[in-house]
Formats: structure tokens, C-alpha cells, sequence
């Protein structure tokens, strides 16, 4: 537990300095507007990682799963983070009117530090 969360704090805290330091860049270049987009895209990036770190605990700290019960989990988790990311991005485009290059590029730099930690491979 104490290493999960230790990787949690390591994942957001590399999440925000990207996401910050992108942001600056942006809004250096473009202004303020974008800069927001590019928060709003960031944290569309953290609410998707810790949705995938919050199903592991469960799933870690449950019972033994039978391989079927394990691809169930597996394909339950990449639809509810695949939807939950679609609508944040709905929202972002749709009624917040946010501007789409800078939202994506928030979210990709909000990825880019999963793999910088590692959190999808192994423990």
C-alpha cells in the first residue's frame, strides 16, 4: 500500500510539472485561454491515470482472480477509462468551448509521465 501510494504521489507530481510547464509555454505563446485548455487536457490525463491506479488497489486487494475474471476487470477498466475520457473531453470541447489543440496537448503531456514512471508496467 505504502509503495502505491508513494507511485500515486510520484505519477501527479511528474503529472503537474508537465502540465505546468507546458502551460507556461503556452500561454507565453498564446495567452491565457489556451493555457486553461491545456489544465483542462492535463487533468483529463490525471483523472484517467488514478481511475487505472483505483481499479488495480481494488483488484490487488481482493480475491484471487480466475484468468476470465481478470480480462473481464481488464476490459471493464479500459471502457469505463476510455468513456470517462471521451466525456471530459465532450465537455471540454462541447460546452466548455476550450481550444482543441491546446486541450489535447495537455493530455498528452499528462500521459507522457505514465510512461516516465513506469506506472503501467510493473511494480
Amino acid at each position: 500500500m505504502a509503495n502505491s501510494v508513494r507511485r500515486i504521489g510520484t505519477l501527479a507530481m511528474l503529472q503537474l510539472t508537465l502540465i505546468a510547464a507546458t502551460s507556461v509555454i503556452v500561454f507565453m505563446i498564446y495567452g491565457a485561454f489556451q493555457a486553461g485548455s491545456v489544465w483542462f487536457g492535463g487533468l483529463i490525463a490525471m483523472t484517467n491515470a488514478l481511475w487505472l491506479e483505483w481499479r488495480r488497489q481494488r483488484v490487488d486487494q481482493g480475491r484471487a482472480l480466475s484468468a476470465g475474471e481478470s480480462m473481464r476487470v481488464l476490459y471493464r477498466t479500459a471502457l469505463e477509462r476510455f468513456v470517462g475520457v471521451v466525456l471530459l473531453f465532450a465537455l471540454g470541447l462541447g460546452v466548455l468551448q476550450l481550444a482543441p489543440g491546446a486541450l489535447i496537448t495537455g493530455f498528452i503531456v499528462g500521459q507522457l509521465a505514465l510512461l516516465l514512471t513506469g506506472i503501467v508496467g510493473t511494480d
